[in-house]
């Protein structure tokens, strides 16, 4: 009979109950020859560091002396761990016998439909083996790349030789990874409802300046907005649930032995898995820690690291959080070089595979709310990169992936970018202006040209009229810069600073200028953007993205270089034009007529008074040009705002109302005649600033109130989230305040 000493019988009982007590009591099968078992001391044991909720603890068999792992495995799904563990033993033995645990003995069913399972110990010990994810990056990126390796080269040696391509379309493929999460509303669809992305759903998504598709309507399928490819996808071997600590690594002399890696936990493995799944399970277990934080990633830092997984690009190594670009590059290359006779078709596959990945990652209870989050957002990303590349193949028409609008993944009570500084249901504030200083210092350069902007994390950049650039943080502290060089800017205000990747855009005669400012220091300076003709000017609004005009169209395009988004007609004549923040409200204006466009909705056409003072009779008016005027849109496109030589106006794009209207003074109309390089600013509550010969007033308040201010201004600029204002000297004086 088997001998378990008592205080290690009290310890199994408290931990597991008296029915695995009782089912060790009763061993007399022939597999088991024990006589002694007891609990290894110092004690080892990970009670319910299994997400199925499995208890593990190592114990001491004797005869012959043995140490090993015994695993009580909860009853139902999880308890087809023992048959399942046995099949992936006996699929490749060569491969089982290096890197997966043995289990040398039968498993135990008590009762109460538990299994008692008893495991060798991963590389003989428990002290020198340790979890992958316990170890630092660049170890971590040896052993995952190994790892990759094994799993298609080794592992699936023989699957690849023989398999067939299987054609499924993208909602299939999915339904089949997602598997219970997705079913009968499981949490996956629970935490969709909570991002307001599912149910209802809109059909595409927009993140980070892009339009994507919205990947729980593709997992659904049938969705008559979205297309449901048919892609070919490999099967083979999978363990199914392959994270960090899932792979055991030994340490030799405290050196890690890459090579000698063992998977555990084998309760999910399947013959007939998806490829992909372990290689971006994997790669995403290790972004983990990279996004998991309470608040989300800086934008430049998320899109970046978003794109690198998805579609990696050099420029996007800048902005990446330390250490993840070489991570993400073990996983993907390693396994792009496996499978290289496949090409495009694993590409496509491992997209796939990255999406379901995603999806699962966001039910996960461990991740915070920022990185499940960032996990939906790249599943938004990687299939609007299936969708993309096999948008061709199709023939057929699809909307273009690229394209700008606001962020659907930031809603109130949720996300994590900052809150709107002011309730917009509250509606219109006349004159909302600068409350309290946040900082100032002098810039050393005096020109009536430079403008003023903020990038990501709030940083201060200014750009004179040469395209030199000088940058800030938000308390004030200088950060590497660029200089400039002749020819001058096109005409007036001609920069912009972009809002979610540290760059600025110059505008040129016949092409732009984009600079780049990696996290790694130094300036890049990608070829100059050629355009048509030198009437082409920038629209200095915008910050996700940026836009361009000729007088025919109005060109959105990317800040990472300049490739266009979308064009738009312009009105014939064209004054003014402005665009919100990510281009999703765009407003152009003739003299007496705007026209401002909602992406997703009816466009607005609103009329106004415009004539230039003195000259104000219907004769004289025949005789003189049609005056200009001015348009601003606020950050997130909320309100629209118009000065011309006549009247103030500003309309909330919501419901296109009219919120506020008034002539302007006699005084007012003149002081704008003439003045160069004019500003106007709409913040997100409608109140706008009016910058003309130096002087900032807010418009919209009685009489145009005048700001107090000690020198003469040369230019104004609001923060993406609209929380801050800065304000910029014809001297070189650069303040910031709160709003």
């Amino acid at each position: 009979m088997l001998h378990i000493p008592p205080e290690d019988v009290e310890f199994i009982r408290d931990s597991c109950g008296p029915e695995v007590v009782d089912g060790l009591l009763g061993l007399d099968g022939e597999g088991y020859r024990w006589s002694e078992l007891c609990l290894r001391r110092p004690l080892w044991t990970v009670p319910g560091s299994s997400y199925t909720g499995a208890v593990l603890m190592a114990v001491l068999v004797a005869p012959s002396p043995r140490q090993l792992v015994m695993k009580v495995v909860p009853a139902g799904a999880p308890g087809r761990e023992a048959s399942v563990h046995a099949e992936a033993l006996d699929a490749v033995p060569e491969f089982a016998k290096l890197h997966l645990v043995g289990r040398p003995y039968q498993p135990l069913d008590l009762p109460d439909g538990r299994t008692v399972m008893f495991q060798e110990v991963a590389g003989g010990s428990l002290a020198d083996v340790v979890p992958v994810g316990s170890l630092g990056r660049d170890e971590q990126s040896q052993v995952i790349g190994t790892v990759v390796r094994g799993l298609l080269a080794e592992w699936n040696a023989t699957a690849l030789r023989t398999a067939t391509p299987v054609q499924v379309t993208v909602p299939e493929f999915l339904r089949r990874e997602l598997g219970d999460v997705w079913r009968e509303g499981g949490s996956l669809q629970a935490f969709g409802r909570d991002l307001d992305i599912f149910d209802p759903s809109p059909p595409w998504l927009y993140s980070d300046g892009m339009r994507l598709p919205n990947p729980y309507l593709l997992v659904k399928g049938g969705h008559p907005a979205l297309p449901d490819p048919t892609v070919p996808v490999l099967r083979g071997l999978g363990h199914g649930d392959l994270h960090l600590d899932n792979v055991l690594v030994p340490k030799s002399e405290k050196v890690v032995q890459p090579h000698a890696y063992r998977l555990i936990d084998l309760c999910t493995f399947s013959e007939r898995a998806d490829l992909g799944r372990d290689v971006a399970t994997l790669l995403l277990s290790v972004l983990v820690p990279h996004v998991n934080h309470r608040n989300e990633l800086p934008p430049d830092q998320r899109h970046a690291l978003l794109r690198f997984v998805v579609d990696p690009d050099v420029s996007h190594r800048a902005d990446i959080v330390p250490g993840a670009a070489a991570q993400v590059t073990a996983v993907r290359n390693t396994a792009r070089q496996v499978m290289r006779d496949w090409g495009d078709p694993w590409d496509l596959q491992f997209l796939l595979s990255l999406t379901a990945a995603a999806l699962r990652f966001t039910t996960y209870s461990g991740i915070s709310e920022a990185g499940r989050t960032w996990f939906a957002r790249l599943a938004a990303h990687a299939c609007g990169e299936v969708l993309a590349r096999t948008r061709e193949k199709e023939g057929t028409a699809r909307p273009p992936v690229r394209e700008p609008g606001r962020d659907s993944f930031t809603v109130p009570g949720f996300g994590h970018a900052d809150p709107a500084p002011h309730d917009r249901s509250a509606g219109f504030v006349p004159n909302q202006g600068p409350k309290r200083p946040e900082w100032q210092r002098e810039t050393g350069v005096r020109d009536d040209r430079t403008v003023v902007g903020f990038g990501p994390d709030h940083t201060v950049v200014s750009v004179d009229s040469e395209g030199g650039i000088r940058r800030w943080t938000v308390s004030g502290e200088p950060l590497p810069g660029a200089g400039g060089h002749a020819p001058r800017q096109q005409l007036g205000h001609q920069s912009l600073v972009a809002s979610l990747t540290h760059s600025v855009v110059v505008a040129r005669p016949k092409e732009l200028e984009i600079v780049h400012f990696p996290q790694r220091g130094g300036a890049l300076r990608p070829p100059p953007v050629p355009l048509r003709n030198g009437d082409h000017f920038l629209v200095t609004s915008g910050g996700d993205v940026f836009a361009t005009h000729d007088g025919n169209y109005l060109t959105v395009r990317n800040c990472q270089d300049g490739a266009p988004i979308e064009a738009l007609p312009c009105p014939p004549s064209m004054a003014a034009s402005a665009v919100s923040i990510d281009a999703s409200v765009v407003a152009m204006a003739r003299s007496r007529e705007v026209y401002i466009h909602r992406r997703g909705r009816e466009p607005l056409r609103k009329t106004v008074a415009n004539s230039i003072p003195h000259a104000r009779s219907r004769i004289m008016r025949l005789a003189l040009p049609d005056p200009g005027l001015q348009l601003a849109v606020s950050p997130s496109g909320s309100h629209v705002g118009c000065v011309t030589f006549e009247e103030v106006v500003v309309w909330s794009t919501d419901d296109g109302r009219e919120v506020y209207r008034r002539k302007l003074t006699d005084r007012e109309a003149r002081e704008a005649l003439g003045a160069k390089w004019v500003r106007l600013v709409c913040t997100e509550t409608g109140t706008l600033f009016w910058l003309r010969r130096g002087r900032l007033s807010v418009p919209t308040a009685a009489s145009g109130t005048q700001l107090p201010q000690f020198e003469t201004c040369a230019d104004v600029a609001l923060s993406r989230d609209g929380r801050l204002i800065a304000l910029l000297s014809t001297e070189g004086r650069l303040e910031v305040w709160e709003l």
